[in-house]
C-alpha cells in the first residue's frame, strides 16, 4: 500500500498540482493532508477548489493546521466586531486578510469541521497519528529529534506520528516509535523550487507489517508563483511579510519569523504599539533591512 502525504500548500496550486501529479504517477491508494492549505501565495481560490476536486476523486483524509484555525477565528472576531483584533493590509496580517477575503463561508465551513489530528488506521496495516503541529495543538512546532517530539512518541499509542508545519522534512526513531515529517509543499526552507510531499509505503520487516517513508523533492515552477505574487496585488498588501516569503521561494532562505520577532522588539524600543496586527510598517520595513530581505517591489 502507497499513501500520498501532503501539508503546508501555503496556496501555491502550481507546486500543489506537481505534486499530486507526481503522487498519482507513483500509484498511491490513498493520502493524507495535514492542513495549511492556504495563505502566503496569491492562489487561495484556485487551491481550494482544486482540493475539493481532488478529494471528491481519491480517498483522501484531512486535517486542519493553523492557518485554518486563523481563518475560522478571524470569522469570529469579526462576527463579534472585536475591531482591535480584524486583520488590516500591512506586514504583519495583509497576507491572512488578502488570502480571508478569497474564501467563502463554505470554506470556513469546510475548516471548522476538520479535525486537529486523527489516528489513521486500516486493518492489516499499523496505525498512524496524524497532525499538523501536535495531537493537542496545530502551533505546536515538532522539530525531528526535539524533547517535545520524544514526550510525544512517548505519549501516543501507535508506533508511527506523522507531523507538518516545521517546514523541515525528516525522520527520527524513539524507543521503538517513528516520526515523519513530510516538509512543505508551497513554501519550502532551503530547498527552493522544489515543492515537499513523502510516501508512505508499507513493506514487511521480521514478518510485521511497517511504514517506510520516501520524501519527495517535485520541481516545479517557483518563479511564475513569485511572478503571480507581483501580479496579484499581495506584495502591495502586505510588502515585508509577502518580501520575505518570496525570499524563499527564489532563495531557501527563510527570515519570516525573525523580521516578525525583530519588528516587534524595535516597536517596543521606539514606544510605539507591538499588539499585533497594529505594529507600524517602519519598523517591518527597519527589521527586513537588518535582515537583508530584499524589497523586490523594486527589482519589478
Amino acid at each position: 500500500m502507497k499513501i500520498g502525504v501532503i501539508s503546508d500548500i501555503h496556496s501555491n496550486i502550481i507546486a500543489f498540482k506537481a505534486c499530486t501529479t507526481f503522487l498519482e504517477n507513483e500509484g498511491c491508494d490513498e493520502y493524507l493532508f495535514l492542513g495549511d492549505y492556504v495563505s502566503d501565495t496569491p492562489y487561495a481560490r484556485e487551491t481550494m477548489d482544486y482540493l475539493y476536486e481532488f478529494i471528491e476523486k481519491h480517498p483522501c483524509h484531512l486535517l486542519r493546521g493553523n492557518r485554518e484555525e486563523y481563518m475560522i477565528s478571524q470569522r469570529s472576531i469579526r462576527k463579534n466586531d472585536i475591531s482591535n483584533q480584524m486583520w488590516i493590509y500591512n506586514s504583519a496580517s495583509g497576507n491572512l486578510l488578502y488570502t480571508y477575503e478569497r474564501l467563502t463561508e463554505e470554506d470556513l465551513d469546510f475548516f471548522e469541521q476538520l479535525p486537529i489530528s486523527f489516528v489513521f488506521e486500516k486493518k492489516g496495516y499499523p496505525a498512524i497519528t496524524c497532525c499538523h503541529g501536535s495531537p493537542e495543538n496545530a502551533r505546536e512546532l515538532l522539530q525531528l529529534e526535539s524533547d517535545r517530539a520524544k514526550d510525544w512518541l512517548d505519549r501516543i499509542d501507535t508506533d508511527y506520528m506523522i507531523c507538518a508545519h516545521t517546514h523541515y522534512p525528516g525522520e527520527c526513531t524513539y524507543n521503538g516509535k517513528h516520526y515523519y515529517n513530510s516538509g512543505c509543499v508551497g513554501i519550502a526552507i532551503e530547498d527552493y523550487g522544489h515543492a515537499q510531499c513523502m510516501i508512505l509505503e508499507s513493506c514487511l520487516m521480521d514478518g510485521k507489517a511497517v511504514w517506510r517513508p520516501e520524501f519527495l523533492k517535485i520541481p516545479y515552477d517557483n518563479k511564475k508563483v513569485v511572478e503571480d505574487i507581483c501580479k496579484s496585488g499581495l506584495l502591495e498588501m502586505a510588502p515585508w511579510f509577502i518580501n520575505s516569503n518570496i525570499q524563499i521561494l527564489l532563495t531557501g532562505i527563510d527570515n519570516s519569523a525573525k523580521m516578525v520577532m525583530l519588528a516587534s522588539e524595535l516597536a517596543r524600543e521606539a514606544g510605539e504599539k507591538t499588539e499585533w496586527p497594529l505594529i507600524a510598517e517602519e519598523y517591518f520595513e527597519k527589521a527586513a533591512k537588518q535582515l537583508e530581505i530584499p524589497d523586490y517591489r523594486k527589482l519589478r
